[in-house]
C-alpha cells in the first residue's frame, strides 16, 4: 500500500486515498482558539516530530443548537468544539506538479454550515485540480464585536471568523505544492455567506498575495459592517446574555461555548441575514467604506468571476418569514426608509413577488454590481466576468444558492427535486461548464455559453444564465443605496 506522505512547515502528514484522489483530513492550521485566544486572532500550530496520520476530520466549528439548518447544513457529523481550526487537502497525487488549487470557504450566514459544504473533492480533483476546504469559527465566536467588553486588544474579536480563513490561506500558500498543487494558481470560492467572505479578502491588506482569482456567488463586500454597527449587534447579544463591563471576562472568556451560544438566537430573530460578518474595525482595513477601498486601488485585484441569482429572497423566505413589511428593517437597519420608500413605488399589498424582486434587488444584486463597477472604476486591469442566474427552477425562481448548488452538485443548499425539472440538463451543463473552466483556467468562457466579454465601466455587460443563455447589460444600481447593506 502507497504510503502518501507530505511534509509541511509544522511536520509531515500522512494522507489516505479514496476514490481517485488523494485525502489529507484534519490538518491543523492555527493553535486551537481556546482560553486565552478565544476571540482572538488565530496563531501558528505546534509544530510534530512524527508524521501525523490525517485520515479523519477535525470537529466542526460551534454552532447553536436551534441552527438554520438543512437549507444550509454541511455533510459532515463530526462532534463540535473550539478545537475547530483544521483545513483539509483533496489532491490527484501529493506529486509536486503545480496544478490549480480551489480554496472553498462554506456558507451558512456565518453561524451554520461546515468544511463539506458546497464542495465536491471528486468533481474538483477529477479535472486534475486541488481542492482545499477549512473550517473557521462561527456565530458569536467568530464575529462578535466585543471591544466594548473586553477592552481594545479585542478590537479584532469582529474578525475572528475572517483572520482564520486569511490563515488558513497562509498555511496553503506556503506548504499546497507538496501536495500537488500551484501556490500562485489559487482560487477563493465562495457562497452565500462564503462569497461575503471572499469580498471582505478583496477588501484587506491582510489577505493581499494569498489567491490569484475569486470566485463569488450571493454575496458582496456590503455585508462588512462599520464598527459601530459590529457594537450595536453585540449590545443586542449583551442584553440577551445578561452581559456586563463587570461579569465579562467570567461570561466570555471562562464560560464554555454552549453557554455562549444559547443567547445567539436573539441576533437571528425575523429577517436577518448580515448580523453577523466582517468589521470595518480600523485593524485589518484601510478605510470604513468598501467600495471606496476598491477604487482608490487599496484592494486585492484578481481575476474574478461574480454573480447573483435574480429572485434570491424566493428560497429564503421559508427561513425568514417577514410577519409585516416593517420586518424588511431586519435586513436594512437604518437604510430601511429608503427601501420602504421604494417599495411604496412598486410593492402592491400581497403582491409577495415585488417584494422578493426588491429584498433580492437590494440586498443581492445591486451590492454584486456596485461591487464589479468599483473593481472597474478603479481601472487596475484584473478581468472580471459578471453573472445573474435566471433559471426560473420549477416556477419557483431562480433562489439563493440555485447557480452554485447545480455546478457543484451539492444538493445540501438546495431541493434535490431540482434534477427532475424541465431543463435541469441543459442549465447544469452551462453553469458546471463555466464554473469549472474558471477553477482551471481562472476564465469562464466555454462553448457551451455564448462568447463572455470582460467587465467594464463603459459596456457593464454581464452573462444571463438561463435555457438560453445570453450576454446584455446589467441593470444600473440605485445611486441612493448604501455601500453597506445592514446599517444600525
Amino acid at each position: 500500500m502507497a504510503e502518501y506522505i507530505v511534509s509541511t512547515a509544522y511536520g509531515s502528514v500522512q494522507g489516505v486515498k479514496e476514490n481517485n484522489y488523494v485525502a489529507f483530513k484534519g490538518i491543523p492550521f492555527a493553535k486551537p482558539p481556546v482560553g486565552e485566544l478565544r476571540f482572538k486572532p488565530p496563531v501558528d500550530p505546534e509544530g510534530w516530530d512524527d508524521v501525523r496520520v490525517c485520515d479523519t476530520y477535525g470537529p466542526i466549528e460551534p454552532r447553536p443548537v436551534n441552527s438554520i439548518g438543512g437549507v444550509v447544513g454541511g455533510g459532515s457529523d463530526n462532534p463540535c468544539s473550539e478545537d475547530c481550526l483544521y483545513l483539509n487537502v483533496y489532491t490527484p497525487a501529493p506529486d509536486g506538479k503545480k496544478r490549480p488549487v480551489l480554496f472553498n470557504i462554506h456558507g451558512g450566514a456565518f453561524q451554520t454550515g461546515d468544511h463539506t459544504l458546497n464542495s465536491d473533492p471528486a468533481g474538483t480533483t477529477g479535472m486534475d485540480c486541488v481542492l482545499v476546504t477549512a473550517s473557521y469559527r462561527l456565530g458569536v465566536l467568530g464575529f462578535l464585536q466585543l471591544d466594548r467588553y473586553l477592552g481594545d486588544e479585542y478590537i479584532q474579536s469582529g474578525n475572528s471568523g475572517m483572520l482564520d480563513i486569511i490563515k488558513a490561506l497562509e498555511w496553503v500558500h506556503s506548504n499546497i505544492e507538496g501536495f500537488g498543487g500551484d501556490p500562485e494558481r489559487i482560487t477563493v470560492a465562495g457562497q452565500s455567506a462564503g462569497a461575503k467572505m471572499a469580498s471582505a479578502l478583496l477588501c484587506t491588506h491582510k489577505a493581499k498575495g494569498l489567491f490569484s482569482a475569486v470566485m463569488m456567488d450571493s454575496g458582496a463586500a456590503s455585508a462588512i459592517r462599520d464598527l459601530h454597527t459590529a457594537q450595536e449587534i453585540a449590545e443586542k447579544y449583551a442584553v440577551a446574555y445578561d452581559l456586563t463591563k463587570e461579569n465579562a471576562k467570567e461570561k466570555l472568556l471562562e464560560a464554555p461555548w454552549e453557554k455562549l451560544m444559547e443567547c445567539q438566537g436573539v441576533l437571528f430573530a425575523g429577517p436577518s441575514l448580515q448580523n453577523l460578518g466582517p468589521v470595518f474595525d480600523g485593524v485589518n482595513f484601510d478605510g470604513t467604506d468598501a467600495l471606496e477601498i476598491i477604487r482608490s486601488g487599496k484592494a486585492n485585484y484578481v481575476t474574478i468571476l461574480g454573480g447573483y441569482n435574480r429572485d434570491e429572497y424566493s428560497s429564503l423566505m421559508a427561513y425568514y418569514p417577514m410577519k409585516s413589511i416593517d420586518d424588511v428593517a431586519g435586513f436594512f437597519g437604518r437604510n430601511t426608509p429608503y427601501i420602504l420608500s421604494v417599495l411604496e413605488k412598486y410593492h402592491i399589498q400581497g403582491d409577495m413577488k415585488r417584494l422578493v424582486d426588491i429584498i433580492s434587488r437590494y440586498f443581492y444584486g445591486f451590492p454584486c454590481i456596485d461591487m464589479f463597477d468599483a473593481f472597474a472604476q478603479a481601472d487596475k486591469g484584473n478581468a472580471m466576468y459578471l453573472y445573474r442566474f435566471d433559471w426560473d427552477c420549477g416556477g419557483n425562481g431562480a433562489g439563493h444558492t440555485l447557480c452554485s448548488g447545480i455546478a457543484t452538485g451539492c444538493t445540501a443548499v438546495m431541493d434535490p427535486r431540482v434534477t427532475s425539472y424541465p431543463n435541469y440538463d441543459v442549465v447544469y451543463r452551462q453553469t458546471a461548464a463555466m464554473w469549472n473552466s474558471f477553477i482551471l483556467n481562472q476564465n469562464p468562457n466555454v462553448p457551451e455559453l455564448p462568447e463572455w466579454p470582460k467587465y467594464d465601466k463603459d459596456s457593464r455587460l454581464a452573462m444571463f444564465i438561463d435555457v438560453e443563455s445570453h450576454v446584455g447589460e446589467i441593470e444600473h444600481t440605485d445611486p441612493n443605496i448604501s455601500t453597506q447593506t445592514l446599517r444600525l
